[in-house]
């Protein structure tokens, strides 16, 4: 294993130790300090390729969500940490989340890799509140960003999301596009049909 292996190793390590000793921590105990929280994070982002759920960075701490959004707005900090925090903000649907990724989203120098995370990052803790900004970006001149805005809309649970996609299938140019936007189309009739299923009958006493 080389160094840079044994390093993400440790780090990775390190921050599912905190997470346990912060989940298993009396609740009279006070929080872990904002230090270690931030850490913790920064372990995360910078390790190669985690798989992070919800639940892994609630047990960091408190004040993750701010940490996220020190990170995903930092001047200073590598772009992949910042992209991993933007994306990542989707586990906090907080309004100071929603603020920032809509800031970020809208900013005139917004690349169209922070374009995309944050179309999905918003679509995904937000869902119908933001369907308006997404749709919006179905009609963005870039097809990367048109792209990101149909694979969001399918993160949209809503009655609308069939009808603003099959309006733009028919007029889109760019292959790619079109094929974000039946998958999304896929994604809804799954879901519909999931939705119509009978659920199984609950088991009955019978007697013996």
């Amino acid at each position: 294993m080389n160094r840079k292996l044994m390093i993400s190793a440790v780090l990775l390590c390190c921050v599912a130790w905190l997470g346990t000793a912060f989940a298993q921590a009396p609740s009279d105990e006070p929080p872990p300090s904002r230090s270690a929280q931030t850490g913790a994070v920064l372990a995360l982002l910078q390790a190669p390729h985690p798989k992070v759920e919800a639940r892994h960075l609630q047990r960091i701490g408190p004040d993750v969500n701010t940490i996220l959004v020190e990170f995903a707005t930092s001047t200073t900090a590598e772009p992949p940490v910042r992209l991993r925090a933007m994306a990542w903000l989707q586990h906090f649907p907080t309004p100071q989340t929603r603020a920032v990724l809509l800031d970020i989203l809208r900013a005139r120098d917004a690349r169209v890799t922070e374009k995309r995370i944050c179309l999905r990052a918003l679509s995904a803790a937000f869902g119908v509140e933001v369907l308006p900004v997404v749709r919006e970006h179905l009609e963005s001149r870039n097809p990367l960003v048109r792209e990101a805005a149909a694979l969001a809309l399918g993160d949209i649970d809503d009655l609308r999301v069939r009808e603003i996609l099959m309006d733009h299938v028919d007029r889109e140019k760019d292959a790619t596009v079109r094929d974000a936007v039946m998958a999304s189309l896929q994604r809804i009739e799954e879901r519909e049909t999931a939705r119509a299923r009978p659920s199984p009958a609950a088991p009955t006493n019978r007697g013996r």
